[in-house]
């Protein structure tokens, strides 16, 4: 992969978190956490559930170590910095909860994906070693150190982080989509490489993971099912791309989580279509 590419999306997710730690204090943060319930469930829904569905669709499947590790990386990177904005708005969900539930995640996966990672992929698997050191130093450095900095601003500089939020998260969404654009470009001949199996075992997790994501708030309001179940099936591609990117270079991992990105924003994006004409007809 093109170091530039990388480069522009570690440096677009970094000012995603940035402004998202602009917009959300450690109070509000506290708040949310306190909700219990839906709060338990949405982690377990991304931190358990998709990655153990992933894991055991994909065990004994006829397909090539890079595209395992591929769909494993997107299975233990949760709940993407652009899911609240457009992906849950679109579909009509609670934005506060997905953004509270991604910053918890963003925090909690420090911990988590590396340990999901290095029990789903075996060392050297494919010829190619894990560093579940350079992973946490990926998390730190794209998702922890730039809410807890936009959160400091927020507490200290209240005035300027309001003058910022405006701003950041904009230049991250551009630069992300630009990024994310080069790598397409870049690894179109290797996606198509990828072949038509492995498309369709990604359009089935993705599948089961808005499922997953909807089942598990049975008994809540359709639009917090609705955005758990968004939030769920979108995963945090950039993340996985970074990943990619410095554990697996040279590999069709990096095309593998590319493929499975485009279909996942377009079924996350015909998920919420569905469900809301469902609910206005109704």
């Amino acid at each position: 992969m093109g170091d530039h590419s990388i480069k522009i999306v570690l440096f677009s997710v970094m000012l995603l978190m940035l402004g998202t730690g602009l917009g959300i204090d450690l109070k509000q943060l506290v708040e949310f956490a306190r909700r219990i319930r839906i709060v338990v469930f949405g982690l377990l829904a991304n931190f358990l559930f998709v990655p153990l569905i992933s894991y055991i669709c994909i065990a004994w499947l006829p397909v090539s170590a890079d595209i395992k590790i591929g769909i494993m990386l997107m299975a233990a990177a949760p709940i993407a910095p652009m899911a609240p904005a457009p992906f849950v708005q679109m579909a009509h969900g609670d934005i506060v909860y997905s953004l509270g539930l991604m910053v918890l995640a963003a925090i909690l996966s420090i911990l988590f994906t590396p340990l999901i990672l290095s029990y789903s992929i075996p060392a050297s698997v494919g010829g190619v070693s894990l560093d579940p050191i350079q992973i946490v130093k990926t998390l730190l450095a794209a998702q922890l150190v730039p809410i807890a900095i936009g959160m400091a601003v927020r507490r200290l500089r209240p005035n300027c982080a309001e003058k910022l939020v405006k701003v950041l998260p904009r230049i991250g969404q551009i630069g992300l989509v630009v990024g994310v654009a080069l790598l397409l470009t870049q690894q179109a001949s290797q996606m198509l490489l990828i072949g038509l199996f492995p498309c369709v075992v990604m359009i089935v997790l993705i599948v089961l993971s808005l499922m997953v994501g909807d089942w598990t708030l049975i008994g809540e309001d359709q639009t917090k099912r609705r955005s758990l179940a968004v939030s769920t099936a979108i995963r945090n591609v950039p993340l996985a791309i970074l990943i990619a990117g410095q554990n697996f270079p040279g590999t069709v991992v990096a095309p593998t989580v590319l493929a499975f990105s485009v279909l996942m924003m377009a079924l996350s994006l015909m998920y919420g279509r569905i469900t809301t004409r469902r609910e206005i007809s109704q």
